[in-house]
């Protein structure tokens, strides 16, 4: 996973290893997953796409849990 995150750069410059490293420990997975989304869909990867995107990802989880 760690491999894939090195490879993508955000448009701020970091790679997305630095991001999610920069992050707090309880959204790194997360934010992993958002990322990796949003690059196989095509979209910018910066961190209103990158959050926007671990939101709708926790609401889908939040959902089929209930």
């Amino acid at each position: 996973m760690e491999e894939k995150l090195l490879r993508l750069s955000l448009r701020d410059g970091r790679n997305a290893l630095q991001y999610v490293q920069s992050l707090h420990q309880e959204v790194r997975q997360i934010a992993t997953e958002a990322i990796l989304e949003c690059s196989r869909l095509g979209y910018p990867l910066n961190n209103m796409e990158i959050t926007s995107k671990a939101r709708e990802l926790m609401r889908r989880r939040r959902k089929a849990f209930a």
